[in-house]
């Protein structure tokens, strides 16, 4: 009979120590009552059924094993997105205080709004009532226009009636004073003077005054321009209207002379110059100035 210990020895290769314990004892306890081949064959059956479990055992530690081991990744990975998790729940803190602090100073800028737009309410009101003053102002204002107005336009028609007198004593004036300067001059002697309209081209020209006479012997006419301030663009003008009249008069008087002349209080320098240059007469009241 196989010992004890041998029945063991060859059971741990294939069972757990105890489970070999187990059924190396049975057997011995079996041998000693005589286990039959019945039932020995029954004891090879629950041995096999046992050695199934151990199989079946060791799988499933296997299996445990590997659950354990994707447990373990698993709890890895919770861990490792617990720890994103607390980053972004500090980062949201962070983020909320942030957006405390704003709201705290958008509440600030709020009521300074506020406040600026009860000043600006203030000042349009203020605003408002001196517009209503501008636009009380402005009535009177224009009323005192109107007003003005027909003060002016009774003073234009005064002066314009001072200024015809004025302009008719000093054409007048012209008519004496210029048949003295020109005889005190050149001895001109004088056979008419006063204002004369002439017609050339269908047009009339108006002249303050012609002085017809002699000098020195030939017969001469002289145009006169009559202006208390004489100006170079009126000198021109005159010249023009001259020119224009010219061939009239040299078919009414073949023989005689045509002489421009300029008479005024007034006449800047260069006016002068301009007169002189044509050939023309300028004569204030005093007696001539330039001649040619």
């Amino acid at each position: 009979m196989v010992s004890l210990t041998e029945i063991r020895n060859r059971l741990q290769r294939s069972f757990t120590p105890d489970q070999a314990e187990l059924i190396a004892n049975l057997h011995v306890e079996m041998h000693d009552q005589l286990v039959t081949p019945h039932d020995f064959a029954e004891l090879r059956s629950v041995v096999g059924e046992l050695a199934e479990s151990q199989q079946r055992t060791e799988v499933r530690v296997e299996q445990l094993a590997d659950a354990q081991q994707r447990l373990a990744e698993a709890q890895q990975r919770t861990e490792v997105r617990v720890e994103q998790l607390a980053e972004a729940q500090q980062r949201t803190e962070v983020r909320v205080e942030q957006l405390a602090e704003a709201q705290q100073r958008t509440e600030v800028r709020l009521g300074e709004l506020a406040e600026a737009q009860q000043r600006t309410e203030s000042r349009v009101g203020e605003l408002a009532d001196a517009q209503r003053r501008t636009e009380h102002a402005v009535v009177d204002l224009a009323t005192s226009l109107k007003q003005a107005e027909f003060a002016i336009k009774d003073l234009a028609k005064q002066v314009g009636g001072l200024a015809a007198t004025a302009g008719g004593n000093l054409e007048a004036y012209a008519s004496e004073r210029i048949p003295e300067v020109l005889a005190e001059r050149f001895g001109f002697v004088t056979e008419s003077c006063g204002i004369e309209a002439i017609e050339a081209g269908g047009k009339t020209y108006e002249f303050d005054a012609v002085i017809r006479g002699t000098l020195e012997g030939r017969e001469s006419i002289v145009l006169c321009e009559v202006k208390t301030n004489i100006t170079e663009a009126e000198v021109r003008e005159f010249l023009r209207m001259v020119d224009r009249v010219r061939p009239v008069l040299a078919q009414a008087a073949p023989a005689a002379e045509v002489q421009p002349l300029f008479f005024g209080y007034r006449a800047a320098v260069v006016t002068q110059k301009l007169i002189a240059g044509t050939g023309a007469w300028l004569v204030f009241p005093r007696g001539l100035v330039a001649a040619a």
